[in-house]
């Protein structure tokens, strides 16, 4: 939770993913651009409570998973933006809904990027480094 830029090597990276596919390729993705501190989560909804049992300040970027089972993505990041721990940390949405509406939704919503699945592994790499420079990216990979 910084306003400071980040590398690969130094972002901390938490998913909120409930699909093991679409787990094990971020999880591949997040690796193949060199991000070494990871956390991979399927989760019912509850981001905070998954927050709150990781040490404080340990997550720099949340991609967030837009369709989870219990609480929708957009539920999520106004739970988030709304305790002052985690209202600054960057929350991309990640989302197999992209057309037109759901990005400007996901943008209005708050969110700080949005990435469409299927993710583009050509891509991905830049499109993270577009994020952690504090950029944010409104695209469909």
């Amino acid at each position: 939770m910084t306003d400071v830029p980040l590398s690969p090597a130094t972002v901390r990276v938490l998913v909120v993913e409930d699909d093991a596919n679409n787990r094990l390729v971020i999880t591949r993705l997040l690796k193949l651009a060199g991000v070494l501190s990871q956390n991979i989560y399927d989760t019912d909804g509850d981001a905070i409570a998954l927050l709150n049992t990781l040490p404080p300040n340990t997550v720099d970027i949340v991609f967030l998973d837009i369709q989870l089972p219990k609480k929708d993505g957009y539920t999520i990041l106004q739970e988030l933006r709304a305790d002052p721990r985690y209202a600054g940390l960057r929350v991309v949405a990640l989302t197999a809904n992209v057309m037109r509406q759901d990005i400007e939704r996901a943008r209005a919503a708050g969110f700080d990027g949005f990435i469409g699945k299927p993710v583009d592994g050509r891509r991905f790499s830049e499109t993270l480094n577009r994020l952690l420079t504090g950029e944010s990216v409104w695209t469909v990979l």
